[in-house]
C-alpha cells in the first residue's frame, strides 16, 4: 500500500477496547484522520494467520508477543515500508491521539521524530 497501516491489536472483555470504539472512534476528527490510514484490527490472542507489514508470515498471537505487546488496546502504526512509526498503548485520550493522527497523516513522520515534530508545533 502506498499509506501508512495502523493496527489495532484487541482482545475479547476489554474495557480500554470498548471505551476506544465508544468514544474515540466515534469522534468523526478522528474518524476522518484514521480513513487516510489502511487499518486491520486483530485480537491479541488470536491464531489468525497474518502477514506482518515487513512481509513476515506468522500468526496475530506470536506477532504481538514478538512486538512486546501485553495490554490492550494498542495501536501500531506502520509507514509504507513496513517500519514502526511509532505506537499508542492502552487507553489514549482524544488529544493525543489527534495528535498522532495530525502527525501521520501530515507525513512528517518521514523526516522527524513524533517528540521533535511536538515541540516545533508548540504544544
Amino acid at each position: 500500500s502506498t499509506r501508512p497501516l495502523a493496527v489495532f491489536f484487541e482482545q475479547g472483555d476489554c474495557h480500554a477496547c470498548d471505551v476506544l470504539h465508544g468514544q474515540a472512534l466515534r469522534e468523526a476528527e478522528l474518524q476522518g484522520l484514521f480513513a487516510t490510514l489502511d487499518s486491520v484490527q486483530l485480537n491479541l490472542n488470536a491464531d489468525l494467520p497474518v502477514v506482518t507489514p515487513a512481509g513476515q508470515a506468522t500468526t496475530a498471537r506470536d506477532w504481538a508477543a514478538s512486538l512486546g505487546l501485553f495490554y490492550t488496546p494498542a495501536i501500531l502504526f506502520f509507514d509504507e515500508k513496513g517500519q514502526e512509526i511509532l505506537r499508542v498503548d492502552s487507553v489514549v485520550g482524544f488529544y493525543r491521539l489527534r495528535n498522532i493522527m495530525a502527525y501521520i497523516g501530515s507525513g512528517a513522520y518521514r523526516t522527524e521524530r513524533y517528540q521533535a515534530w511536538r515541540q516545533r508545533q508548540g504544544s
